[in-house]
C-alpha cells in the first residue's frame, strides 16, 4: 500500500562499517532504518551503491522454502531479473538456496512518561538462509539475516499508522532480499550457456476429443546442437516421453530417461511435442516439462546441471474425462 507523504529527507551516515543508520522525517514522525548486516550499499572504497547491474557467476538455482515464501518469491524474481535460472528441481541446479523460518515482529520502544500512550515502535524482519549444492555440500553456512526499524507512533492517526507500517515491511522485506542477493554473487560457480525454453499452445484444460496441438519453442539463440528430453508427470508418477511417426500412438512412454529427439541442430528451434487428439480415460492432473542437454551426454537425474543446456519449461494441464461436446 502506498501513501502520499509529504516528507523531508535527512541523512546521517555512521561508521564502523558493521553499523548504518539512516533516518527520514515524514510529515512529523522520524524513522531509522538500522542495517544491521554491513557493507549492505558498500562495494569497496567506491562508496555506496543503491542501484545498478548485479551479476552472478552462477546460471541455475533452486529455492528451497520452509515457511519463507515472501522471501523466497522476492529472491526468485530478483535472480530472474538478473538472468539466473530458478529451476524448480534441485537436482539440476548450481546451488540449492534454503530460505527458513521468516519472521516479521513489533515491540514497543517507548511509552510517553506524562500521558502514558505509545509513542514508538521497532519492526524486525528475519529469515534463515543456507546454500548447498544438490549433494549436500556447503556452499554458505546457515546464518540469520535481520533487519530492523523504528518509528514514532502517533494514536491520533491510527489509520495512517498502520498503513505507513505495511510500507515499512515491504520495505524491509525488499532490503533483506537486496542481502540476500549481495550474498549470493559471492557464489563461483560458472556461468553455463542456456536456451530458452517456453511450450507454445498449452491450455490449462482439456476434454476428451480436443485437439491437442503444443510446441516446445526456443526464444534465444544458440550455437550448439542439443538432445531434448520430455517428460509428463501425474503426481509422483515420472515418464520419459519419446517420439513415434504413428499418428495414433505419437509417443511412447519410458520410466527409464531416455532422450525425446537428439542431435538437434541450432536452426532448428520450433519443435511439436503435441499433436493428436485427446483419447478418453486420462483424466487427471497433469506437468509437462522439457530441457535440452549436451548432446550424448544424457541426463543424470541426481546431477542435472552437469549436463542441461536451457531452462527447464514446464507446463501445467488438466484432463477431464468427458467430451469437450458436453457428453453428446
Amino acid at each position: 500500500m502506498k501513501s502520499v507523504i509529504n516528507y523531508q529527507f535527512q541523512a546521517n551516515v555512521f561508521y564502523p562499517m558493521w553499523k548504518s543508520i539512516i533516518s527520514y522525517r515524514f510529515s512529523g514522525f522520524r524513522l531509522h532504518v538500522a542495517l544491521i548486516t554491513g557493507l549492505l550499499f558498500m562495494s569497496g572504497c567506491g562508496g555506496f551503491h543503491l542501484r545498478g547491474a548485479v551479476s552472478f557467476d552462477v546460471s541455475l538455482v533452486h529455492i528451497q522454502s520452509e515457511s519463507a515464501d515472501n522471501t523466497a518469491e522476492e529472491v526468485a524474481r530478483r535472480l530472474t531479473e538478473a538472468g539466473v535460472q530458478v529451476v524448480p528441481i534441485a537436482s539440476a541446479a548450481q546451488a540449492v538456496v534454503y530460505l527458513r523460518n521468516e519472521t516479521a515482529n513489533r515491540r514497543v520502544l517507548s511509552v510517553s512518561p506524562v500521558s502514558g500512550k505509545l509513542e514508538e515502535f521497532e519492526l524486525t524482519f528475519r529469515v534463515e538462509m543456507e546454500v548447498r549444492k544438490p549433494d549436500g555440500t556447503v556452499l554458505m553456512e546457515k546464518r540469520v539475516i535481520s533487519l530492523l526499524r523504528d518509528y514514532l507512533f502517533d494514536e491520533t492517526a491510527v489509520l495512517a499508522m498502520w498503513a505507513e507500517e505495511e510500507m515499512l515491511h515491504q520495505d524491509l522485506l525488499r532490503d533483506l532480499v537486496t542481502q540476500i542477493t549481495r550474498q549470493l554473487q559471492a557464489l563461483k560457480l560458472g556461468k553455463i550457456e542456456l536456451s530458452q525454453l517456453a511450450f507454445e499452445g498449452l491450455e490449462p484444460q482439456y476434454s476428451v476429443g480436443e485437439q491437442w496441438a503444443v510446441d516446445l519453442v526456443e526464444t534465444t539463440a544458440r550455437t550448439i546442437p542439443v538432445d531434448i528430453w520430455v517428460t509428463i508427470s501425474a503426481g509422483e508418477v515420472l515418464w520419459f516421453a519419446t517420439h513415434q511417426e504413428n499418428k495414433a500412438q505419437p509417443w511412447h512412454l519410458h520410466q527409464e530417461p531416455q532422450p525425446w529427439q537428439t542431435n538437434v541442430v541450432a536452426t532448428q528451434t520450433r519443435h511439436r511435442v503435441l499433436d493428436f487428439t485427446v483419447p478418453a480415460n486420462l483424466g487427471g492432473k497433469y506437468t509437462l516439462q522439457a530441457v535440452y542437454t549436451g548432446v550424448g551426454t544424457g541426463l543424470d537425474l541426481n546431477n542435472m546441471a552437469s549436463t542441461i543446456r536451457s531452462n527447464i519449461a514446464e507446463g501445467k494441464f488438466i484432463i477431464k474425462n468427458e467430451s469437450g461436446m458436453g457428453g453428446m
